[in-house]
């Protein structure tokens, strides 16, 4: 949910996917019945504070048991709608201070387009941040970095807006969820596979977002 107003949206058309859940043995559909007007008040009062942004905003609500039915359902929807980028919700603040974890440049692209679709004007701060297994890495990471930087400046941020950070330490995901509490959003690359049937994203994203309440945003690797 939100508790208080997102800003700089007007250039995303957002798909709101809401699963109950239903218990093993239960017709989703009595469930449904029983909560349909529930999950949608919830849903849509969501869907609001994005349109406000300037979002297009679709609401999707689907009931049913979890593991691989709502898995696949998720991959499903994400796959017609061509998603750009698969937000992993907490408590939605305003997105204008953002980290951007780097492993390496490989899905620097995507990601650039995806941030550059946000309104400059309502980011206050932007962390290109990189986590190096030791002191002869930074040197690499650095120049990786500040690639992304030219190329954010390119297209309309400042280097006030920027800062960019190495960091030595021997767990990574540690360091990042450490850095992601200064921050109001975490955007990071699609760069692993699935390790099992009902996985909808990769390892690393799910220890993330269990391990942070900072909202997790998926840039999708597809064209």
């Amino acid at each position: 949910m939100t508790d208080t107003n997102i800003q700089g949206l007007t250039g995303f058309d957002i798909v709101l996917f809401g699963y109950w859940k239903t218990p093993e043995g239960v017709n989703p559909a009595v469930v449904r019945e029983e909560h349909k007007v529930e999950a949608q008040a919830e849903l849509y009062e969501l869907a609001a504070q994005f349109s406000h942004a300037g979002a297009s905003t679709e609401v999707q609500l689907h009931f049913g048991p979890a593991g691989e039915q709502m898995t696949g359902l998720k991959t499903r929807i994400a796959e017609e709608s061509n998603a750009d980028a698969v937000v992993i919700p907490s408590r939605i603040t305003l997105w204008n201070n953002i980290l951007v974890p780097l492993r390496d440049d490989r899905n620097a692209d995507r990601i650039v387009e995806f941030l550059t679709a946000f309104d400059p004007e309502t980011i206050f701060a932007l962390e290109l941040f990189h986590v190096a297994a030791d002191e002869s890495d930074v040197e690499t990471a650095s120049k990786m970095l500040s690639g992304v930087e030219r190329a954010l400046l390119d297209h309309g941020f400042t280097e006030s807006d920027l800062e960019v950070t190495v960091e030595v330490a021997s767990d990574p995901e540690a360091a990042i969820i450490e850095r992601a509490s200064r921050h109001n959003v975490i955007v990071i690359g699609e760069t692993e596979g699935l390790q099992r049937a009902n996985q909808f994203l990769g390892p690393t994203y799910e220890r993330i977002t269990e391990r942070t309440d900072v909202p997790v945003v998926v840039v999708q690797n597809r064209r």
